[in-house]
């Protein structure tokens, strides 16, 4: 299976909120050809199917050569996930043209939030299913916060159905949950067939967020990204201390990730020059360009 090159629009969400056609012709300009949507202006709230209409979104991915393939549909914190409007959200997508949903962060902190989580992501995943369409998780840092011999990353695993729920790794985040991207990769097999890639500054201690904070285990969610998590901890791909060689030879062995995807959440420079940047590190190591 070849593996392609994707840019998720979160990398430059700011710009999209001020000018969101005029954002997707700098990306296309760059040679992103793949997208994964993010539909919602953080400015506004508003999902931007509510500013502009389908069929003239459509008609710009066109004429730009996009494919969109997936789409990141979250909640707000402390929002019940089941409680969006999920046959809206699976129908704009597929009209789109997205083969994948994927639900971006469950705020979770222990077993019984995780076990209710799973339980949604599977209804989610089975209405997604009926639609033709593929439905992932996207972890961050703490759902591999442990709880006794488990984590509850290896909960949301066991008790989501394989054939409902399939996960999109983002690589970094495992290395900051504590665990080795790779071989985490190994133990999902094809249930994991798309991953995110950014890169972590030289100057960032790339241990366990859990042990490196005072809090330890105890830290609320919340916490970790606000207050252990610093904007200038991402870098430009191929600046940082991500293994780029070692990454992507284990990636083409595996054999079945489709999309390896750019997320860029760095905010040092212009963003346009940064994610210019991270496409030709991608191009070298995805493709051999």
């Amino acid at each position: 299976m070849t593996m392609e090159i994707g840019l998720n629009l979160f990398s430059v969400f700011k710009e999209l909120n001020e000018d969101y056609f005029g954002t997707l012709e700098k990306v296309a300009e760059m040679g992103y050809k793949n997208l994964e949507l993010i539909t919602v202006n953080f400015s506004t709230c508003e999902r931007y199917t509510d500013t502009f209409s389908l069929p003239v979104i459509m008609k710009k991915f066109e004429d730009l050569g996009l494919k969109a393939f997936s789409a990141h549909e979250g909640v707000a914190p402390g929002s019940v996930i089941i409680d969006a409007d999920w046959d809206r959200i699976i129908e704009e997508n597929a009209e789109l043209g997205c083969q994948s949903i994927v639900f971006p962060m469950a705020f979770i902190s222990g077993r019984e939030d995780t076990l209710q989580t799973a339980e949604h992501l599977n209804l989610i995943g089975k209405k997604c299913k009926e639609a033709g369409l593929s439905f992932y998780y996207h972890n961050h840092a703490h759902e591999f916060r442990r709880i006794g011999e488990t984590s509850l990353f290896d909960l949301l695993a066991e008790n989501t159905d394989p054939s409902l729920v399939k996960f999109e790794l983002d690589l970094v985040w495992v290395m900051r949950g504590g665990y080795d991207p790779l071989t985490l990769l190994e133990k999902l097999g094809e249930r994991c067939d798309m991953v995110h890639q950014k890169d972590l500054g030289m100057h960032v201690n790339p241990v366990n967020l859990f042990t490196a904070t005072p809090q330890g285990t105890n830290l609320d969610t919340m916490k970790i990204y606000t207050e252990f998590v610093k904007p200038n901890d991402f870098v430009n791909l191929g600046t940082g201390i991500v293994n780029f060689q070692e990454t992507y030879q284990k990636l083409r062995q595996l054999g079945y990730i489709r999309y390896a995807i750019v997320e860029n959440e760095g905010q040092l420079g212009i963003k346009f020059t940064s994610i210019e940047s991270d496409l030709k590190v991608m191009e070298k190591y995805v493709q051999g360009l």
